[in-house]
């Protein structure tokens, strides 16, 4: 069974950067992406009362799209936690480098220069984006990506003897864009 899984794996990965690496057959021009991620969880411990979480996270992208394909632009991202009566925001900015195949596979990875996340402050990190995407119509695109986002803050305002904290994440998001 773990062969057939092995086998399997590296043909859809073959298959994979064969299709990533296909040269663009189209021109390029300055891409727009809005990325979008919620989730809602909803609680409830026997006949008690019920508890709501709302977690949603907001990716807009802008870059120049060359005609081979490779992408070069900037990521700004804001992102908000809901619950138990509380509220956290965070935010952050950074530099992109791309490369988005004519078949519409893409990957992306993004340098997180300045974030913040509630009273965590002076974060840097990273974030690696794989997704789909396709023309609807005109300039108008949609599609898929799963995003991994790794940040360290350096600084907790309510807490001076927290030296560093490490935060990871892996999500699912929907895109919509214009590349003109």
């Amino acid at each position: 069974m773990k062969s057939k899984l092995l086998v399997l794996s590296a043909l859809l990965s073959v298959g994979l950067f064969a299709s990533i690496s296909e040269a663009r057959s189209t021109g390029g021009g300055v891409m727009l992406t809005a990325n979008a991620f919620m989730r809602n969880t909803t609680s409830k411990v026997g006949s008690g009362s019920e508890s709501e979480s709302k977690v949603s996270t907001y990716d807009l992208k802008l870059g120049y799209l060359g005609g081979s394909g490779l992408y070069l632009g900037g990521i700004y991202s804001i992102s908000k936690t809901e619950g138990s009566g509380a509220s956290t925001d965070g935010k952050a900015l950074g530099g992109s480098i791309g490369y988005v195949g004519a078949s519409g596979f893409y990957v992306q990875g993004h340098y997180l220069a300045q974030a913040e996340y509630g009273d965590w402050k002076e974060g840097t990190g990273f974030q690696g984006d794989f997704g789909y995407i396709t023309n609807v119509t005109g300039a108008f695109i949609v599609g898929v990506e799963l995003s991994y986002r790794a940040i360290e803050y350096k600084k907790d305002e309510t807490d001076a003897s927290v030296s560093s904290i490490k935060t990871s994440e892996l999500m699912p998001l929907l895109t919509v864009g214009f590349i003109f």
